[in-house]
């Protein structure tokens, strides 16, 4: 129920309220003294309010060096509306403050004094509380920081940056604020509300086909989304056929209990960024009946309780696509500007001269007029229905643009001769290689709204069980196109689905914020990755040995990630049947994330405050860092264990610790030398004998006999070679493992260990070749153990 909005003017050391009704606070209210400072905050009948100095709306200026922060003091009341003044009287701006049972909404309506090119200004509304307060905008006109939608604390700053402009249905900006302490059913009965309330007025989403959106129908959506996403374990697979896919679903996903299935664009689609097809597209090699074929995988992985997530790429319009470039370039693609040409060209002119339409400037890197710089480029052109790249700009400052070393047909579009004054758009492409929609949401005929509709039924029609949008920033134009594409996409899908961007889930999965779902860390953006990756010499990366899977399930727990998944750590790759097979590692893997599918769920705190202890942040990261890696094992009783893992350093500090590469995952540590050398390496734990592992890098001569010393005294001897891209491990007794490139067990060689133990602190270790000539390029790791750690998850499985 929606309640009046009450505002409070000061008088004297006393404040009278207007409108106050006898028995104190309303449900929810927001009011303000005279002089602009808030004077109450409830909500849901409980009193938030604490007052500060500082609190009230703030008008910020930036004259690109520094901030000038204007506290406001002009208020005036009208009804539901408050406006606020600088003291020159301008700019001024009004906000409606809508009040409800258990929230408030809070909407700027109104800007005076601020030109469309004046993108300086900004105004933040501050208000203290007395315990927690949820907040967030509605749209991204108002808070456009993505990790700022939704906020909690005492301290509440609500902020308007673009105050030169308005979304598509002139909306300025709406915060909602709510109780932050609720929990439970208190929790869902208030977003609920809120959910219900903001979608009757037009400012949230709701899943489409709801014949009503009350605060019941809410709550039973919510509850049917927590049950269909109570476990969300993945594995990402990439395949080359048909027959293949189906194989590794059949022995992997199923036999795993795996709920979830990845396919990244190269199997489903064919392509990365669209090209020569649409965005839903579907890769006959692997589907040969297309789309059907597609929807018989789907169908099939949801009769056995699995869903299917497919990797997508945000609405874009490839160079030769079928439908809007060949044949007529579609005349709705993003334009930063239009005009005409002032001189007839024939087809193969390479210099054009372009007269700008009035107001029409060049969108520079840096300039207010692009705000996507580095990921938009604006030297395209639509001349007709060809189009042309421009290699050079001369003379934009004047009447007549010069346009230097042009491309012409572009992509699917041919060169031809063109008359004088005829139309010039300037495009927008994104990264060099893609048109994008103009945003013209809810305007007729609408390509925005074409192209999300478009992909929210291809989503229906599969039954997909996530959203993902990679490459979202293309759509940049405007500060908040972005949040409204994705807000109209979901609006348009007819089933619970789970969703992920750059650093999250689209803000109009609102369902992530009620009790069943808000504390699930399965829903965050990073999983908990166990991954399985092959050499490749081109980039180059090693081959995941066990340390680095153990330390990237590691680094994606710190991440908060419970989402566990199986997965091919390089980017734009999954786990195929080839991976599987060329991989000597695959058994063991699998193993680790069995491991993982069972503890993940339950995995106490204190032992995710264990690996915290023994890692830390990577400067610059979001990932972390260590010289230990936890090795996840079973003791004697069954209980699951961790074993740290010491790949000792050189005491001069200059090793690198293990850490993450965000496309790659774990980079191990070791040492890169020249057979022959001698290091210092220090070890933390108590005296034992090391393990050894010995990578002969592939541009190398072949390791005859190693030899390895430690402290001038103990040795380990082997007799037998090690070749070009093998790996040697010793791990006790009397022999050493050979592997090849991609860790498949070779042969074993005989080992002699004499005395051949490390002691606690530093350690000299000579690594050196028994035999032969030359001084092979190796990489080597030393391995000491630490106390092993039982977890505290064992007591709740």
């Amino acid at each position: 129920m929606k309640r009046d909005t009450l505002f409070c003017f000061g008088f004297s050391l006393m404040a009278a309220c207007i409108g106050l009704p006898s028995g104190g606070f309303g449900a929810s209210e927001l009011t303000f003294d005279a002089s602009g400072q808030p004077a109450t905050l409830v909500l849901g009948d409980v009193d938030r309010f604490a007052s500060q100095a500082s609190a009230g709306f703030h008008l910020r200026y930036f004259d690109g060096t520094s901030v000038t922060d204007t506290l406001l003091t002009d208020l005036l009341v009208s009804g539901d509306e408050v406006s606020v003044s600088h003291p020159d009287g301008l700019p001024r701006f009004t906000f409606r403050i809508d009040a409800y049972d258990r929230h408030l909404a809070i909407h700027l309506i109104g800007v005076q004094g601020i030109a469309a090119t004046d993108r300086n200004w900004g105004i933040n509304l501050t208000l203290r509380a007395n315990d927690t307060v949820r907040y967030f905008s509605l749209n991204d006109v108002a808070g456009n920081s993505y990790s700022s939608r939704y906020r909690a604390g005492s301290s509440i700053e609500m902020v308007w940056r673009y105050l030169w402009g308005s979304r598509y249905d002139g909306e300025r900006g709406s915060f909602v604020l709510y109780d932050g302490t609720l929990t439970g059913d208190d929790l869902d009965a208030a977003l609920a509300e809120i959910w219900s309330t903001q979608h009757a007025a037009g400012l949230m989403v709701r899943p489409a086909g709801q014949a009503s959106w009350n605060p019941n129908d809410v709550r039973a959506w919510v509850e049917a989304y927590a049950a269909q996403n109570n476990d969300m374990s993945e594995v990402e697979l990439e395949a080359g056929s048909q027959e293949e896919l189906y194989r590794l679903t059949d022995s992997y996903v199923f036999s795993n209990h795996i709920k979830r299935v990845k396919l990244h664009t190269k199997t489903w689609r064919g392509e990365y960024w669209p090209n020569y097809n649409s965005r839903v597209h579907v890769n006959t090699n692997v589907f040969p009946a297309g789309k059907a074929d597609l929807l018989a995988y789907s169908n099939h992985l949801r009769t056995n309780g699995v869903l299917l997530r497919l990797h997508s790429v945000s609405c874009v319009i490839g160079k030769n696509d079928p439908d809007y470039i060949v044949g007529g370039v579609d005349d709705r693609l993003a334009s930063w500007g239009t005009g005409t040409l002032e001189k007839a060209v024939d087809a193969s002119a390479t210099t054009l001269r372009f007269v700008p339409d009035a107001g029409v400037s060049a969108p520079l890197l840096g300039m207010n007029i692009a705000h996507t710089g580095k990921r938009l480029y604006w030297n395209y052109f639509r001349l007709g229905n060809e189009i042309v790249k421009v290699g050079a700009f001369r003379r934009t400052d004047d009447d007549v643009w010069i346009l230097e070393n042009c491309t012409r047909g572009l992509g699917g579009t041919d060169s031809a001769a063109h008359g004088a004054a005829d139309e010039m758009v300037g495009l927008h492409c994104s990264y060099n290689s893609n048109y994008i929609p103009a945003y013209d949401l809810d305007q007729t005929n609408s390509l925005m709204d074409e192209l999300a509709l478009e992909y929210a039924g291809f989503v229906n029609d599969l039954q997909l069980g996530h959203l993902h949008f990679d490459g979202p920033e293309i759509h940049d134009i405007y500060p908040w196109a972005i949040r409204d594409l994705f807000d109209r996409i979901y609006g348009y899908v007819d089933h619970p689905t789970t969703s992920s961007r750059v650093g999250g889930s689209i803000s109009a999965h609102f369902e992530q914020q009620f009790s069943a779902v808000r504390d699930d860390l399965s829903y965050g953006y990073f999983p908990l990755e166990v991954g399985l990756r092959l050499e490749d010499l081109n980039r180059p990366k090693l081959a995941t040995s066990l340390l680095d899977t153990h330390f990237h399930a590691e680094d994606g727990i710190l991440l908060n990630g419970r989402r566990v998944t199986l997965s091919c750590p390089q980017s734009g790759y999954g786990v195929s049947a080839d991976l599987l097979a060329a991989h000597g590692l695959s058994d063991e893997v699998l193993r680790i994330f069995q491991y993982w599918l069972e503890l993940a769920p339950v995995l106490d705190a204190a032992d995710v405050a264990y690996i915290e202890s023994m890692t830390k942040r990577t400067s610059g990261s979001s990932h972390y860092e260590s010289e230990d890696v936890l090795v996840l094992g079973t003791n004697a009783t069954g209980r699951y264990i961790f074993t740290p893992h010491r790949i000792m350093g050189r005491t001069s500090g200059e090793d690198a610790l293990y850490h993450i590469e965000q496309e790659w995952g774990a980079v191990p540590r070791f040492q890169a030398i020249s057979a022959g050398t001698t290091m210092a390496l220090y070890n933390p734990y108590g005296a034992q004998q090391p393990q050894v592992v010995i990578r002969v890098v592939e541009t190398s001569t072949a390791l005859h006999d190693p030899l390895i010393t430690v402290n001038g005294t103990g040795t380990l001897s082997v007799t037998g070679d090690i070749e070009p891209g093998e790996y040697l491990k010793f791990a006790g007794g009397s022999s050493v493992n050979v592997y090849d490139n991609n860790w498949n067990f070779d042969r074993t060689l005989a080992a002699t260990p004499t005395a051949f133990s490390v002691i606690g602190g530093t350690n000299t270790v000579t690594t050196a070749a028994g035999s032969g000539t030359g001084s092979p390029e190796l990489n080597v790791q030393y391995i000491t153990l630490g106390d092993v750690y039982v977890l505290e998850s064992n007591s709740k499985l």
